[in-house]
């Protein structure tokens, strides 16, 4: 069975070279001619033969970067194998052979046990490639190049050179993160594309950014699972304490602990609470007692916050935390990045404008593209970014 036979259409042949396929311990680079011996339920294969296979299927989250294309700088990717360009194929044919294996009786396999093992192992690889809405629990990994080769882009900003260096492949901060199942009302529990550029960008920022004093805390709102915080705890080499709403706090305390050796080998350290914008003073501590900690107002020398708003209440709401938790020194700055997202292009606006009104202006800006694993393959993402401080 080749390639064709399974409707493996490649694409962007510029751009997408060198996908790696996975067939039992060994990775061969994939071309027209590569033969994929799936097994054929009508020759009755073995429950060991179709266990192996489904494993060599398996297909890990996408990377969200836009693939590299020779003189656009982009970053590079995110995935658990980073720095290896891959060739984007299009799967049609392997959803409808695990199609195949769901609905079969297997009749052929007596232990039963090993028939659901099948079933369900089938079924986890359809959802894979069924978008992040269909998958259950995950937890992947994302590598920032700590040591990036930067270039400028066409509008003058710094970026990511698309080919990594020695120095950066060697020097990675590799984040574990836990994602739950997703619903509609809870999408604070995916990484969603602008927080792993915001991520990655914060080592950029790292040389612009005003230097932070020793004992300075970092604020990041709405920190989801918890990636720009993680990183910027590393790379700032400072304490930083992660809020979000209280159903998102519970895994984002996972994933805090989970990297907390991590952080702390980078001369950092996290912490989480709830922060509910509307009501900005109070932080809830996730603890068995429910105790409440009050900061004063304007603590926080450096705000961060990603992919922050998806409701009409919510600029105003950021905007409100902002003025209530910036330090009123001239250092203090707000880092932010969100998708330019077609339908909140009035949100947008209206954050703008409430920053300026609070007394703050945009001092660096720009965009970039990243990709998203929201549908059933990755969607470009273009994102805005801007860092901003107190006015004269």
């Amino acid at each position: 069975m080749t390639l064709k036979d399974l409707d493996l259409n490649v694409e962007d042949e510029e751009a997408l070279d060198g996908i790696l396929i996975s067939i039992g311990t060994i990775q061969l680079r994939a071309d027209a001619s590569l033969v994929l011996d799936l097994p054929q339920l009508y020759t009755q294969p073995s429950a060991k033969t179709l266990l192996a296979t489904l494993q060599d299927l398996s297909s890990a989250p996408p990377s969200w970067d836009t693939t590299p294309r020779r003189g656009n700088p982009r970053a590079v990717s995110g995935a658990s194998t980073p720095l290896r360009k891959r060739r984007k194929i299009r799967s049609e044919g392997v959803p409808a052979y695990l199609t195949k294996i769901i609905s079969s009786p297997l009749a052929w396999i007596e232990d039963d046990a090993e028939k659901e093992r099948i079933w369900e192992t089938a079924s986890v690889r359809l959802s894979e490639r069924s978008g992040r809405t269909a998958m259950g629990a995950i937890t992947r990994a994302f590598a920032i190049p700590m040591n990036p080769v930067v270039v400028e882009d066409t509008n003058g900003e710094r970026a990511i050179q698309d080919q990594p260096s020695a120095a950066s492949e060697e020097n990675l901060l590799e984040i574990s993160l836990h994602e739950p199942a997703l619903t509609a009302d809870n999408l604070g529990l995916k990484t969603w594309a602008s927080s792993y550029l915001l991520a990655k960008r914060m080592v950029l920022l790292k040389d612009t950014l005003p230097i932070l004093p020793s004992d300075a805390t970092i604020l990041e709102l709405g920190a989801g699972t918890g990636l720009v915080g993680l990183t910027a705890a590393a790379v700032l080499h400072r304490r930083v304490i992660l809020t979000d709403l209280p159903e998102i706090v519970p895994n984002l305390a996972t994933n805090a602990t989970s990297n907390a050796a991590l952080i702390a080998s980078h001369g950092g350290s996290v912490r989480t609470a709830i922060l509910d914008w509307s009501s900005p003073s109070t932080f809830s501590l996730p603890t068995t007692t429910a105790t409440t900690k009050s900061y004063p107002r304007h603590t926080f020398p450096l705000i961060l916050a990603a992919d922050p708003i998806y409701s009409p209440e919510h600029p105003g709401l950021l905007v409100n935390a902002v003025a209530y938790h910036l330090s009123r020194a001239r250092e203090a700055r707000v880092v932010v990045e969100m998708p330019v997202r077609e339908a909140y292009g009035v949100e947008r606006r209206v954050f703008r404008e409430g920053m300026g009104e609070v007394g703050l202006v945009v001092l660096g800006e720009g965009e970039e593209v990243g990709l998203d694993d929201w549908g059933g393959g990755g969607v470009e993402v273009r994102c805005w970014w801007c860092v901003w401080g107190w006015r004269g």
